[in-house]
């Protein structure tokens, strides 16, 4: 098992701070959203009780495809042989966890991607003693080490089992260095994710950003506000809950401004709010907010040609998914009757 100085604890902790911010401004956070894994963990403990769609959606989730339809092959793949071969794992699973990685790796014939799935498993069923690994991960720690010239950075490349203890002891031996409190085992490994996948990276335009929602869950009932008219929301279709969720968001931020450009409004809702983090459902939702489809009337557009065009477009079979980024420079307000008067 991997063991760190405090002088190499403190390096790589330093290495992370520096690097955080530019690796976490890419990181797709609408494909990894925390909630539904820390519900996960609480499923997996029993595996005699975790429903084939509920496996199916957890290791979804962990190769990248939250909420999406389709899969990569090789994914896609490795999932069917899981499900397929879960009955056969029951009687295994109160086994050792060294038995049930063992277990795995003999079902899983691609182990390119069955690795980062056996690990994904062993971490659901046993959180407290493996943290969540994958091949990204595994590299983020080999680089991190060769960068502060670890003695024993030997580490196998062949993902075995001693890697996931390799990684669960690096993993925690560096939380209590970085000063995010609450804050760094989140970032911590969202850092370790994107930075042994930052050549993925390499074509995307340097000016590409991603921003955390900060809504992420989201409900009507009980739903009140001090500033805003709720109750004048009346859809329930996504579009109507991201306008919920960026009144909430400009209450919660006490923003007293009311005067806004396209841009400003899909930043203060990006993908992954109020759990919206499919794509095309969020990009028609964002096309819908701005129109009047159904009756809607949530903003005072300054181009008076622009409502009916974001109108048409969501109205359409096919649409152009990034009208409203086009357009982020035009600028809007909020319709005055969702406003209560002081």
């Amino acid at each position: 098992m991997i063991t760190l100085s405090e002088k190499e604890k403190r390096a790589v902790a330093a290495i992370v701070q520096e690097r955080i911010d530019e690796h976490l401004g890419r990181f797709p956070y609408a494909r990894y959203p925390v909630e539904p894994l820390l519900e996960w963990h609480k499923i997996f403990c029993d595996p005699a009780s975790v429903q084939p769609e509920t496996i199916k959606k957890a290791l979804g989730w962990h190769f990248g495809g939250w909420q999406r339809q389709s899969l990569p092959s090789a994914i896609s793949r490795t999932i069917a042989v899981i499900l397929k071969a879960w009955p056969e794992f029951l009687p295994v699973a109160s086994s050792e966890p060294q038995e049930v990685f063992r277990f795995w790796q003999g079902q899983l014939p691609d182990w390119s991607t069955g690795f980062s799935a056996a690990a994904f498993l062993l971490h659901l069923q046993h959180s407290n003693d493996f943290e969540l690994v994958d091949r990204h991960r595994m590299e983020a720690m080999r680089e991190l080490l060769q960068e502060t010239s670890h003695s024993e950075n030997e580490a196998s490349r062949s993902l075995e089992f001693t890697d996931l203890e390799d990684y669960t002891s690096f993993f925690r031996s560096i939380i209590p260095k970085l000063p995010y409190k609450e804050d760094s085992r989140v970032k911590l490994d969202r850092f370790l994710k994107a930075y042994g996948n930052r050549h993925a990276y390499k074509q995307v335009s340097p000016d590409f950003r991603t921003i955390e929602p900060t809504i992420r869950t989201f409900t009507w009932d009980g739903l009140t506000s001090e500033r805003f008219r709720m109750e004048q929301i009346v859809g329930r279709a996504n579009c109507d809950v991201l306008f919920a969720c960026l009144l909430l968001s400009l209450e919660a931020g006490k923003d007293p401004t009311f005067k806004f450009t396209v841009g400003e409004i899909a930043d203060y809702i990006p993908l992954g709010t109020a759990g919206i983090c499919n794509s095309a459902s969020y990009h028609y939702a964002m096309i819908a907010l701005f129109g009047e489809q159904r009756g809607r009337d949530y903003f005072k557009l300054d181009n008076p040609l622009l409502r009916p065009l974001f109108t048409e477009q969501a109205n359409q079979s096919t649409r152009d998914m990034k009208l409203y980024l086009k357009h982020a420079e035009e600028s809007l307000s909020i319709n005055s009757k969702y406003l209560i008067k002081v």
